[in-house]
């Protein structure tokens, strides 16, 4: 009987073996399983975390862009503003001129146009006390041409000549904004560097 025992003692030694190979092998197994599983999720999960921040950093950069557009813009219209104001107050600064300056600079500008006949002069309404008919009758005793009376251009000052249907265009608001037009770029050079 003792062999039995021996016989079974071993078998169970034997078995006893083998399941603890089986478990070492399976807990092997198990590991590297799970040790690949954690690489790939952790593969994953950077790729997802890369893929997540690069699209945060185009969200960011098209809401700096954005916003540079933006702060750009407002600054270019408060600048066009500004120069919009500059060109206004320089027509209210011309309204303003003593009748003198005014009336010269009028007989400036009709000495130097090559017209003849009769040309239609229509002062604008905030200068017909100015371009008057006293002062009519002497640009006529010194120019080449006759200048008629005509019409008053309501809301401006200056004035504007007709000549068989050619516009001579010296109203204040006109001259201003021909410059500006003109100039505005240059004036806003100068004013905001």
């Amino acid at each position: 009987m003792e062999a039995i025992e021996k016989i079974v003692e071993q078998l169970n030694q034997q078995s006893e073996l083998e399941r603890q190979q089986l478990k070492s092998a399976e807990m092997t197994r198990i590991d590297q399983s799970y040790q690949a599983e954690l690489q790939e999720i952790e593969v994953d999960h950077q790729k997802r975390l890369e893929k997540k921040l690069a699209e945060l950093k185009k969200s960011y950069k098209q809401s700096s862009n954005r916003l540079n557009v933006s702060q750009k813009q407002v600054i270019l219209n408060h600048k066009q503003a500004i120069l919009e104001r500059i060109f206004s107050e320089a027509i209210m600064e011309m309204e303003k001129l003593p009748l003198e300056e005014q009336q010269e600079f009028a007989a400036n500008a009709l000495s130097k146009l090559q017209l003849s006949g009769e040309v239609i002069f229509s002062a604008g309404e905030k200068s017909a006390g100015i371009f008057n008919e006293p002062w009519l009758d002497r640009q006529n005793e010194v120019l080449a041409y006759q200048l008629v009376s005509g019409d008053s251009i309501s809301g401006q000052a200056g004035f504007l000549l007709d000549k068989a249907g050619v516009q001579y265009n010296f109203l204040y608001q006109s001259i201003v904004r021909e410059v500006q037009s003109r100039e505005s770029y240059q004036f806003a050079q100068q004013l905001f560097e």
